[in-house]
């Protein structure tokens, strides 16, 4: 079966399933669990151009159009998404979700976080928050009085609906880091180079061993002592572990473990270490003495397993079995995906904090009031694959609102309001909106202020047109030169007749701001409510909101 057949087969199948929008990270898993195809590129390219095109398609155009498809009968079993473990016995499993603490959870580590967690729970294992923080250089930690992200990380992971069963500060463990580098000292296997940045790439890059490779334990260990005392300042030494310098990848060749940095100022331990583990040593060290049993990493970072796994041949450990999946770009918000980019913008002012309705962090979409189930459906249906993933902000609204649409109470938000003066209004005619069209919710009503059998209501600007109107929940009424008439009749006369049927206001509404996704804010008016904060709502003919505070709500999407 051909690229693109296959791809549309299993992209309707899932644009029905969450209704209209398919997931193309999802998609592509199941085409590769289907058919061996060699070039993995150009299967991405095609599923994403049928997704596109599935996408484009009405919800009864897909399931019309699925009927003409044939699935094997394991497939249409209930199957489960989260990927089983090599080696995995209940209660056994050891997992870990090891950000860098220099900014709040992205959608991109949310990834991650759903995984791990999903594992967890599948198998009743042990699940671990370790903050990767010993670079106070490039990725230094953000823990100030207005913002810490050690917390927000963990605040953020506990509200995506998962029990972390331990949290460790890595820079908490510098003694331990110390003494298995002098273990590995004294051993023969780790030595202090005095190579420049460029001497060191040129020994690498041919292979050879450089000057310092033969040195004693003994003349090591003093030069370690001087990198931790200071006898050698920053740039000067750095401590490498022995690999292989024959290894046919580079990369893999002597690689450092410390280097010395001076005045760090580290939020957690100040400044009293010189001397800081490069993230490939302390991450080794850490999965031993975690007890980490399955690893979940981008595929880029191949080469860190390779460079770990001397450390583990030569304590005589074993290496936890690893899985790498491929990167996940998702498009369509305003500032990018990446949390160093996002400090700076929270520093100069470009963003009004991590929680700003424009970044993508996890803060942001729950203040515009995205779930966490609908995070968690997102990444669970994307799967785990090495494949590389494009997928779009707008198939996690959809997820969103399949988890939403059904308890979301209705509401009227009016822009670019105008003032509409109906006659004849009887007096028995009241409002009685539906709180929601499909749930049994009741209604929504409120008074209205009659003089003389005439009211005033707010309706927007685009929709005040000469002509049969309904005024939803209220009445139908015939416009002339911007003034209403009273119409007898209910909705039904109003459909007959192919009236707009408009949402509106009574003149007396408040005020209100909703905060949109690109940094703008819409002012408008809406109906009378006891609006509640953290609740959320959906104005109609404009999108869900979630209410942030009295008369201030967030834009979640359509």
């Amino acid at each position: 079966m051909e690229i693109e057949e296959v791809a549309r087969k299993y992209a309707l199948r899932n644009a029905v399933e969450h209704g209209g929008e398919c997931n193309p990270g999802a998609v592509i898993g199941k085409i590769f669990a289907e058919e061996e195809f060699e070039n993995k590129g150009e299967v991405q390219q095609k599923a994403q151009q049928v997704c596109q095109e599935v996408n484009e398609l009405s919800l009864e155009e897909q399931e019309d159009e699925l009927e003409s498809y044939e699935f094997k009968e394991q497939e249409e079993e209930e199957h489960d998404p989260v990927p089983d473990l090599e080696g995995a016995e209940d209660g056994e499993v050891v997992l870990r979700f090891a950000p860098n603490p220099n900014a709040p959870p992205h959608i991109g580590h949310a990834r991650g976080m759903v995984i791990n967690g999903e594992l967890k729970e599948k198998y009743d294992g042990k699940l671990i928050l370790r903050f990767d923080d010993t670079d106070p250089q490039t990725k230094r930690p953000l823990k100030t009085e207005e913002y810490d992200a050690y917390q927000m990380q963990q605040e953020d992971f506990e509200w995506l609906g998962y029990e972390i069963d331990e949290v460790r500060k890595c820079s908490e463990n510098f003694d331990t880091y110390i003494e298995y580098a002098e273990e590995l000292i004294e051993m023969g296997k780790a030595y202090v180079c005095q190579c420049s940045q460029e001497e060191g790439q040129k020994y690498r890059k041919e292979g050879e061993s450089c000057p310092h490779r033969d040195q004693s334990a003994e003349e090591n260990m003093d030069l370690w002592e001087e990198m931790r005392n200071g006898g050698l300042g920053e740039g000067d030494a750095v401590l490498k572990i022995k690999t292989d310098m024959q290894h046919k990848n580079p990369a893999i060749r002597d690689f450092v473990a410390f280097r010395i940095i001076e005045d760090a100022d580290h939020p957690v331990t100040g400044d009293e270490y010189r001397v800081w583990p490069m993230l490939d040593f302390q991450g080794a060290i850490e999965d031993h003495e975690m007890g980490t049993t399955h690893i979940f990493r981008g595929k880029e970072l191949r080469a860190s397993a390779e460079r770990q796994k001397f450390i583990y041949e030569y304590f005589g450990w074993e290496y936890p079995r690893v899985n790498h999946w491929g990167q996940v770009q998702i498009s369509g918000f305003d500032a990018p995906v990446s949390g160093s980019k996002l400090g700076e913008m929270v520093e100069n002012g470009g963003l009004d904090g991590w929680d700003d309705p424009r970044a993508p962090t996890l803060r942001a979409l729950r203040r515009r009031g995205f779930q966490p189930e609908a995070i968690r459906n997102f990444f669970v249906d994307m799967g785990v694959t090495e494949n590389d993933v494009e997928a779009s902000v707008e198939s996690l609204e959809k997820e969103n609102t399949r988890v939403i649409d059904a308890s979301t109470e209705r509401r009227f938000l009016v822009r670019d309001p105008v003032e509409l003066e109906v006659e004849g209004i009887p007096e028995d005619v009241e409002v009685g909106i539906p709180r929601h069209p499909e749930e049994e919710m009741g209604e929504r009503t409120f008074e209205l202020e009659r003089e003389n059998g005439k009211i005033t209501v707010l309706v927007e600007e685009d929709d005040l047109e000469d002509g049969f109107i309904r005024l939803k929940g209220l009445c139908n009424i015939r416009v002339e030169d911007g003034k209403g008439e009273f119409v007898e009749g209910d909705h039904k006369v109003a459909l007959e007749k192919d009236g707009d049927i408009i949402h509106w206001a009574p003149e007396n509404a408040d005020t209100s701001e909703v905060y949109m996704p690109d940094g703008s804010v819409i002012e408008g008016r809406i109906e009378p409510s006891n609006y509640k904060v953290d609740e959320l709502y959906q104005f109609e003919r404009f999108g869900f909101v979630r209410c942030d505070e009295e008369n201030v709500f967030y834009y979640g999407h359509q």
